[in-house]
């Protein structure tokens, strides 16, 4: 199954794109609510432990390998002040899917993905006038894409929590969650830094989340 990332920059906010080749988002990247399964000592540790594998890797299959690895420890230590991405997607699936002339017996509804949804979807423009309410306190606005068809991006909390505008599914984080993601690259560099300067390199790389880390099929 194919497995698309990219790890950009966006002004203030972090944006990292996850999508499945199902073109569903990739919920092993992108941070949604779950009660938290590990205690903060258990991550710190795991935290810490790619922080000195990063700064002991010597080949780039390794670095990347590293960098997926921290982009879904990262996911997971966001979740608990994270909105509900999970449901706010399921949402708006189900909102479009009404508006739509999709017939299910066609397909199983389970297999179709949101994106599916909008390219069935009824008259041109006429989705990309309104701006849905869904269930979590977000709303769903259709944007009319230059290459045809629809996009989708979900708004909640003050930010785009989900979007996908032709290049996949990516998000922005809520303010909660850019506190804890720099809480979490503190840690982690923090870490970093001492197992290189103990090793007598100084040279650091670029902030992970600030330069591209992925284009690649997994």
């Amino acid at each position: 199954m194919g497995i698309s990332l990219n790890g950009v920059a966006n002004g203030a906010r972090n944006v990292t794109s996850a999508t499945l080749g199902t073109r569903q988002p990739n919920w092993s990247y992108i941070p949604s609510a779950a009660k938290q399964t590990k205690t903060q000592a258990e991550f710190v540790t795991e935290i810490k432990e790619l922080a000195r594998n990063a700064a002991t890797a010597t080949n780039k299959a390794d670095k990347d390998s590293i960098d997926r690895q921290l982009l879904q420890l990262r996911a997971e230590y966001l979740s608990d002040v994270s909105p509900d991405r999970k449901s706010l997607y399921q949402s708006a699936k189900n909102t479009i899917a009404k508006n739509s002339n999709t017939n299910p017996k066609c397909r199983g509804i389970g297999e179709l993905s949101l994106l599916d949804f909008l390219e069935q979807a009824d008259g041109k423009g006429k989705l990309a006038e309104k701006q849905f309410p869904i269930a979590g306190g977000g709303t769903l606005t259709c944007p009319i894409l230059s290459t045809g068809g629809y996009g989708a991006v979900i708004e909640c909390q003050g930010a785009k929590v989900l979007m996908n505008t032709g290049n996949g599914w990516s998000y922005e984080m809520t303010p909660a969650e850019l506190t804890k993601k720099n809480e979490f690259y503190k840690i982690y560099w923090n870490e970093y830094r001492s197992v290189k300067n103990n090793s007598g390199l100084s040279e650091l790389p670029d902030y992970l989340e600030e330069r591209n880390i992925f284009d690649r099929k997994a």
